[in-house]
């Protein structure tokens, strides 16, 4: 025999909004750490810039969308000036 139990559509949650704001997510100060070399972004792009990338990545043998889109920074970065 299963049993339900009715539950309230409209709770009330109350939450602290600064201590949740507060919170956050780590910036780039709090992850520094010396052990790692690589660290995760996420990124936002439109669509259609995504489609030009798998299409690239389509072309191309033995390489993934990541592996392609470290490649396309690598050669901007040695494009612009050094500081």
């Amino acid at each position: 025999m299963s049993v339900r139990k009715r539950l309230e559509r409209h709770q009330q949650v109350t939450v602290n909004v600064d201590a949740l704001i507060d919170k956050g997510a780590k910036v780039k100060e709090d992850r520094i750490d010396e052990g790692k070399k690589w660290v995760f972004i996420n990124v936002r792009i439109p669509i259609d810039m995504l489609d030009n990338v798998d299409d690239a990545v389509d072309n191309r043998v033995g390489i993934s969308r990541t592996g392609w889109i470290l490649e396309a920074i690598h050669e901007k970065l040695k494009r612009e000036p050094k500081e």
